[in-house]
């Protein structure tokens, strides 16, 4: 069963199935904890599958999006028994190492799109893009994200046994680049994606995405799914 609900997901993110970014209902707490029940409400996206042939993941990762006049709101669940993080300021390689990402594109053209990372130990990593994949990269751009991690276990621990860690994001509308009007309206479509990589020391190197890419890139544009944002 768990098979098929996977390959499902792939099938429906290679078919370009929308995601259904839902409206947010009341203030959302940037702590990592998913406690608000406008959480329950949206849409899961995932199980995420492994990015270079599509199949089950090694562990499970889903992510949720919510929106309001002024964020994109983004929460990772992911499941870790040994959650480690080697990087714990901003900007460093955290592409090196356990991560979770998000590549906004929203004029869907590919034209301009940005991508922000959060480590489980709250690290964040953003770059925006112009002019095609990986063109045009400006590492000096600031998505300006409120971001917060929990961890379920002990970060950076191997003798425990841990269930994983939950990331969430308030992403300002008015930081990212592309955007085709001020915020999104009901009914506007963007492109994204979803990833997450597995790797350093215990972990088994892996790359997770929402719609796989199917080849060693997750600049893959041609692969990103479409969000659809409604009320």
């Amino acid at each position: 069963m768990r098979a098929a609900v996977l390959l499902l997901s792939v099938a429906c993110a290679r078919s370009g199935r929308d995601y259904l970014v839902h409206r947010a209902k009341g203030a959302i707490e940037i702590d990592g904890v998913l406690a608000e029940s406008a959480w329950d409400r949206a849409d899961k996206a995932g199980p995420f599958v492994r990015s270079l042939d599509g199949k089950p993941a090694s562990a499970a990762t889903e992510a949720r999006l919510l929106w309001d006049d002024d964020y994109l709101y983004v929460a990772f669940l992911a499941e870790d028994t040994n959650v480690s993080g080697t990087f714990f300021k901003d900007d460093e390689k955290l592409y090196t190492s356990n991560v979770v990402e998000i590549f906004l594109d929203p004029s869907g053209d590919g034209s301009h799109y940005d991508e922000i990372e959060v480590a489980p130990t709250n690290a964040l990593f953003d770059a925006s893009f112009a002019g095609g994949a990986r063109q045009g990269m400006d590492l000096s751009w600031s998505s300006h994200a409120k971001h917060a991690v929990h961890v379920d276990g002990t970060l950076n621990d191997p003798r425990d046994v841990d269930r994983g860690w939950t990331v969430e994001l308030a992403i300002p509308f008015a930081s990212l680049t592309g955007m085709p009007k001020p915020r999104p309206q009901r009914g506007d479509r963007w492109k994204f994606n979803l990833y997450r990589l597995r790797q350093g020391p215990g972990q088994p190197g892996e790359g997770q995405a929402y719609s796989p890419p199917m080849r060693g890139d997750f600049h893959a544009l041609d692969r990103f799914a479409t969000m659809r944002f409604e009320d």
